[in-house]
This record gives structure tokens, C-alpha cells and sequence, in this order.
């Protein structure tokens, strides 16, 4: 028997119980849609949590600091060293020192950083006014909004802050003590950040104070995947290291373990779907159990009943499944909209909550279909079984 024909009957088969077959269905779809949903919602978490703290550039970008110990420093010899590795296409260093800042008839404690204008290139600060300082030589700087309000500077764009920066004795040259810096600077720019008090000024302004080490460094590599080896190298000379990658990779991990805790919800409703399908496929079977009878008397082979009844069973599976692919993905979607619609009413950013990639629904239909293979597989079998004789006695 041809396979068209065979899939033919099974349709037919399927049209002529429509009732049974929309209950089956709606029980694969029901529980594929809510897996599709629920991934969905996992994957969303996931994106939206991962592009809040990282982009491209910032995966291959490496913090390096001496630690606690006192035996190694970062200084421009170290720095040549870390231009070697390979991969390696740019290292900047950075200065940071507790400071007071006085603004008019305010003061308040803070922290200096020096930093050059590379290396804000590679942090790419956020700015909420103003603009950065261009030259590694400007008596300029830029402050961050929690200084700004502790400062009560309201309109310090524009106007000149005054800094006293505590240089300890492990950045300056061999034998020198702890001094005293005082700078007066045109802050041209604010950062986009409450969390604690500090600001941004040229390196080279520490530098000609007298500092020879560096608190920290940058280094950057040519792609994310060549960071972990750079990583490993500049560990093994005694620096410590910490990446944007690690955050991200701790998140990826979490929501990996998420989407299994989600997907064992989801399995849930697959089995009982499942147990439907077979409740189904086994009732159809006792219900035609004559008519196979006769099928077998006309000629009709055992493979030919066992790929009629596995069709069928895949059919209510690939129905089931497709129709839950794109429900679960409306429904996300819709929710998505929502949610936009609310962040732009009340003035925040909208989020993707929900994220269904393309790959992931044809993945899905096609696990659906495969269980959907294995739950008809003892009905048709038996099917395929039966005894000719016995089956066009059976009442």
C-alpha cells in the first residue's frame, strides 16, 4: 500500500472521530504552548538580564588589579608585558585614590580615578549631560551624578571643582610617603550613576604628581573567545582578573538550571497529554478492530496497519504541537506588547520578557512528534499483531 494512500486513511480516520481528535490535539497543543511559554519567559529573562550589563566589545575586555599583595605592581613595564599576549590589541592602565571633592561651599568624600581617554573608550561611560574630556592633557573632568547630588551642584557643567587626592605610598616611586594632590578642574561632563561618589580625570595629571604604579588596568583582546587564554596568562603572572564574561556566564548558568526547573513543569502536561493520545490510539484500535480484520484478509500487510496507526498518532502529535508552537508564541508576543505599551505610558524602557527563537519552535514540534512516534508505537504494533480470524469475530 502506497504511503500517500495509508496517509490518506489516517486523515479520514482523524475526520471521522473530529470530537475525539480536537480533545487529543487541544491536549498536545495546551501542553506544548505552556513549554513554548515557558521557555519563552526563561530565554527572555535570560536575554534581557545578559544585554543590560554586557555588549560585544565589553566580552573582551579584561579588569586586572595586583590584589592584595604588595610584591607585585602594575606599572608600565607590567603593562608591556600584558601588550605581549597574544591577542592582546590594546591595555590601558587607571589611577584610583580616596579624594575629597569641594564644589563653592560643599564637600564631600570621594574617589579619584585617573583615567586617559582610551580608557574610557573602553569603559564607554554613560553620560546623563555634558561629554567627555577629550585630551590626556585637559584640566578637565567629568563627575558622576551621586557627587552631583551629594554636592548639591546643581549646573556644575561648565563650572570648576575642586579635588585633594590621597596618593598612597604603594603607587609612588620606592620610598616615598603618602601626598597630597591638589587639583582644580573644569568639570565638562556627569556619568549616569548613583551608586557612590567619584569622578573622572586625565591619568596624566597623577602622573606628573609623581605616581609610577597603577591601581588597576584594562586589557583588551581581539574576540571573546580568545579572552579566556589571555585570562589565563596574565593569572599566571600573579595579577587578578575579573571580566563582564564571568557575570555573564554566572547568569547563564543560573537560568540553565531555571530552564530545566521550567521544562520539568512543562513535561508534566506533555505526559498527560501523552497518556491522552494513547487513551485515544487504544480505544480507536478496539473500535476498528474488525475492519483490520478484513483489511488483513484482503491482502493488506502487517507494515501497512502498523504505518496506519503510527500515522495517525503522528498527525494528532504534529497537529497538536504546531497549533501549541503558535499559541505559546501569540501569547508571549502579545504579553510583549503589553508590556511596551506600560513602559511607554509610565516613561521607562521597554524589555522582550518573552523569546522564542525560530530554531527552538522547530525543535520543539519536532521532539513533540518524535513522542508522539513512541506513545502510537505499542497501539500500532498490537494493531499490526492481530489475527485475521479472530479479529472478524471479534464483537
Amino acid at each position: 500500500m502506497r504511503f500517500s494512500y495509508i496517509l490518506k486513511l489516517a486523515f479520514k480516520n482523524l475526520r471521522g472521530h473530529k470530537m475525539r481528535t480536537f480533545l487529543t490535539a487541544g491536549g498536545v497543543a495546551i501542553s506544548v504552548g505552556f513549554v513554548v511559554f515557558l521557555i519563552s519567559l526563561g530565554l527572555g529573562l535570560q536575554r534581557v538580564s545578559t544585554n543590560q550589563i554586557s555588549n560585544l566589545e565589553a566580552l573582551q575586555i579584561l579588569d586586572v588589579v595586583s590584589g592584595n599583595t604588595k610584591l607585585i605592581n602594575i606599572n608600565d613595564e607590567t603593562l608591556k608585558k600584558f601588550s605581549k599576549i597574544a591577542n592582546v590589541t590594546d591595555v590601558q592602565p587607571m589611577i584610583s585614590v580616596a579624594s575629597k571633592l569641594k564644589y563653592k561651599s560643599s564637600e564631600i568624600d570621594g574617589v579619584a580615578y585617573g583615567k586617559n581617554v582610551d580608557y574610557l573608550k573602553l569603559e564607554a561611560p554613560k553620560l546623563s549631560s555634558g561629554k567627555k574630556y577629550t585630551s590626556d592633557t585637559a584640566q578637565e573632568a567629568i563627575i558622576n551624578s551621586a557627587a552631583v547630588s551629594q554636592l548639591g551642584a546643581t549646573g556644575i557643567v561648565g563650572n570648576t571643582i575642586d579635588i585633594v587626592a590621597n596618593v598612597k605610598s604603594d603607587l609612588l616611586a620606592e620610598g616615598e610617603k603618602t601626598k597630597q594632590v591638589d587639583l582644580k578642574l573644569k568639570v565638562v561632563g556627569i556619568i549616569d550613576d548613583t551608586s557612590a561618589a567619584y569622578i573622572y580625570f586625565p591619568l596624566g595629571l597623577l602622573k606628573n604628581a609623581g605616581v609610577v604604579n597603577y591601581s588597576g588596568a584594562k586589557v583588551k583582546v581581539s574576540s571573546k573567545e580568545n579572552l579566556s587564554a589571555a585570562k589565563l596568562q596574565i593569572e599566571n603572572l600573579g595579577f587578578k582578573t575579573t571580566s563582564i564574561k564571568d557575570t555573564v556566564d554566572q547568569i547563564n548558568q543560573f537560568f540553565s538550571i531555571f530552564q530545566i526547573i521550567l521544562i520539568s513543569f512543562g513535561a508534566i502536561a506533555i505526559i498527560v497529554a501523552c497518556l491522552g493520545m494513547f487513551n485515544t490510539l487504544t480505544i480507536s484500535l478496539l473500535e476498528k478492530t474488525r475492519e483490520v480484520g478484513f483489511m488483513k484478509a484482503l491482502g493488506t500487510t502487517r507494515r501497512d496497519i502498523y504505518m496506519l496507526f503510527i500515522s495517525e498518532s503522528i498527525l494528532i502529535g504534529a497537529l497538536g504541537s504546531l497549533v501549541g508552537v503558535l499559541v505559546g508564541m501569540s501569547l508571549g508576543a502579545a504579553l510583549n506588547l503589553a508590556i511596551a505599551g506600560l513602559a511607554k505610558a509610565t516613561g521607562n524602557v521597554a524589555v522582550q520578557l518573552f523569546y522564542t527563537p525560530l530554531y527552538l519552535a522547530g525543535l520543539i514540534i519536532l521532539v513533540a512528534v518524535v513522542i508522539s512516534f513512541f506513545t502510537g508505537f505499542y497501539p500500532s504494533n498490537r494493531a499490526a499483531r492481530i489475527n485475521a480470524l479472530d479479529a472478524m469475530r471479534y464483537e
